[in-house]
């Protein structure tokens, strides 16, 4: 199983990263595939501000799910 840390590096070095070993080897085909237009996509990758919805397709299309882990070492009241 592959960890990926979003707080370590970019959604976009991320995604590049779930590219890896499938047929997707550009930006603009993953775009493609989930039918949002590629400069809306590309913008979003640059300013590293995608959508969690669309970060799940991203995943999912990839053949990864997305997690959340709760933090052990600091507690909000």
């Amino acid at each position: 199983m592959r960890i990926i840390d979003l707080n370590e590096i970019s959604i976009k070095s991320a995604i590049r990263l779930m590219m890896e070993g499938t047929s997707y080897k550009q930006f603009q085909e993953i775009a493609k595939e989930l039918k949002i237009p590629r400069s809306t996509f590309q913008s979003q990758l640059d300013n590293n501000s995608l959508r969690v919805r669309d970060l799940v397709k991203v995943a999912d299309l990839l053949g990864y799910q997305l997690k959340l882990d709760k933090k052990e070492d600091e507690v909000r009241e």
